[in-house]
């Protein structure tokens, strides 16, 4: 995992002068540009999105493009918020904003160098590919079983992805042992972006403006100021067990966080191709230096995360977390609208929106219904189990019938998650005598279900609104909810019940789960209309057909 260095020079790049990000165009078209440059044809074959090697470089170089107009530029409130949305600064009015910021964006030269700690060389140099999450640890290349992410695969990358890597680390941070800092929404936090159409769009629908600051900001930002960028003085490192509260920083630090005590080898560049993006150069960097206890942060809320609370009193809040499963309208409670029941708030940016946006020509400007672009690592400690990400509908609603909205949604949502969960049970006792024992895997019914059942899901969500928007009773729409769960519940338990090959297996068995998953009696069922707030079935008289 380490070697020795080679010695040579790098030429400084600078991640706001210089053009590093790619990006494709409206007409599929691709380029490198540099950040102020977002804007540039914006009424004509405007700059779509990232156009990245990885998903989790994507995702983080929008959070690196909000960051740094959320610094430079910050609105002042929501009237100021449309203006620059609806009509976005020229790219010479972002350059100009952005240039005061350019000292602490070096990679390279005799200054601060962007997140990175000077003077902690050692004998011990990582190799490159460690500064990528997911990338196999010793333990699986002891043990032959980096069968995802390959051994070997990145041995050198060019300035742009090394830049971008810090950065991913640094803003994705996990556990990494001992002294290994997590990144401020711990370790692979779950991140809520609104989508626009154009990736200015994108960024300037998740700015936060200057009122809703965690704590009033009274200076414009400058290069030289570590409580906004740590890298540009004397890293506050947790040696001491020293941390960082907001009341410590400017607001601005949550996008410009610095856990990793890292150190790219700049001197030991050499001529190649980076093993990303392809590019030849001749500044390929193959390694660089770390030392643990980097920042360690406390007390943090992140305005592009949603969060959960510890514990029923609601006292103290944790960042969510991408869990097995991906992402699908079961996280749409939590993630689109805060959940009432549970106490989840969803992040500051998604829940600004929806007042910032309340003119229709806002909505209507993103060239799209508003969504919900939710993405992120599921990880278990250090260990990267999958990279998840998806697109969730923003549905408007007025405040007043929104309390109402959310409560109908909370219950379509847990119905739906007690019908799959009714399924695999009842499943397992006609496949099993004892189905309790039985610790086998059957999370693929779970995950077909809400696959099978998500577009009609948000069909009747959209139906739910409408009908609140006229004053009417959505009984109706509830109830042809449970149907739609209840036919989907059926065919899925018929095919993994093995029902039609009933002479093959145990009939007995198979005859209980199916009158479980029918009778209205059921523990599940009675769960699952309490959830949709439906009245209990008429009882069948005796004699009646």
């Amino acid at each position: 995992m380490y070697r020795k260095t080679r010695r040579g020079t790098i030429p400084p790049l600078n991640l706001i002068q210089d053009p590093w990000i790619p990006i494709i165009r409206k007409d599929g078209t691709t380029e490198t540009i540099a950040p102020w440059q977002i804007t540039d044809q914006h009424d004509g074959n405007f700059v779509r999105s990232i156009a990245s090697p990885r998903p989790d470089f994507d995702g983080a170089l929008v959070q690196f493009l909000i960051g740094l107009c959320q610094t430079a530029i910050p609105p002042e409130d929501k009237g100021e918020w449309r203006k620059n949305l609806v009509n976005p600064p020229l790219p010479d009015k972002l350059q100009a904003a952005f240039s005061p910021l350019t000292g602490a964006f070096a990679i390279g030269g005799d200054g601060p160098l962007f997140m990175q700690e000077r003077g902690i060389e050692s004998d011990r140099l990582w190799q490159i590919d460690s500064l990528l999450i997911g990338m196999p640890e010793k333990e699986k290349i002891k043990d032959n079983t980096d069968w995802f992410q390959k051994r070997g695969t990145i041995d050198a990358l060019c300035p742009h992805c090394a830049s971008l890597a810090l950065f991913t680390l640094q803003t994705n941070a996990p556990s990494g042992g001992r002294g290994h800092m997590t990144s401020i929404r711990g370790g692979g936090p779950m991140t809520t972006l609104v989508l626009g159409e154009t990736l200015w769009q994108t960024v300037w629908a998740n700015i936060i403006d200057l009122n809703n600051y965690t704590h009033p900001v009274d200076e414009n930002p400058s290069a030289d100021d570590d409580r906004l960028f740590p890298w540009m003085g004397k890293v506050k490192t947790s040696e001491g067990g020293d941390s960082t509260e907001p009341e410590d920083a400017h607001p601005c630090q949550a996008f410009w966080g610095m856990p990793r005590r890292i150190l790219l080898d700049l001197e030991g560049a050499r001529p190649g191709v980076c093993d990303l993006c392809g590019a030849k150069t001749d500044r390929c960097i193959t390694g660089f230096w770390t030392k643990p206890y980097g920042m360690k942060y406390n007390g943090w809320v992140h305005p592009l995360s949603p969060y959960y609370p510890k514990d029923k009193k609601g006292t103290e809040y944790l960042p969510v977390h991408p869990q097995p499963g991906g992402i699908t309208y079961q996280n749409w409670l939590g993630l689109v609208i805060n959940d009432r029941n549970e106490g989840r708030r969803v992040a500051k940016n998604v829940a600004l929106f929806p007042e910032r946006a309340e003119r229709s020509q806002v909505r209507e400007h993103l060239g799209r219904r508003p969504s919900i672009w939710a993405f992120g690592y599921d990880m278990e400690n250090k260990k990267v189990r999958c990279w998840y990400e998806g697109t969730l509908p923003m549905v408007h609603v007025d405040d007043d019938w929104k309390a109402e909205f959310e409560e109908t949604a909370a219950g379509m949502i847990r119905a739906a998650s007690e019908m799959a969960k009714n399924v695999q049970w009842c499943v397992k006792i006609a496949l099993y005598d004892k189905p309790a024992d039985v610790k086998g895997d059957l999370s693929v019914i779970n995950a077909r279900f809400l696959q099978a059942t998500e577009e009609r899901f948000y069909d009747l969500l959209n139906k739910v609104a409408e009908c609140l928007a006229g004053n009417g009773d959505t009984l109706e729409l509830r109830q042809a909810w449970l149907g739609i769960l209840q036919e989907e519940g059926r065919t899925l338990f018929e095919e993994y019940s093995q029902i039609n090959s009933i002479d093959e297996i145990n009939a007995q068995r198979v005859m209980k789960a199916w009158g479980l998953m029918k009778s209205p009696a059921s523990k599940a069922n009675k769960a699952i209309r309490k959830a949709l707030n439906l009245p209990e079935p008429k009882k069948s008289v005796k004699g009646e057909k």
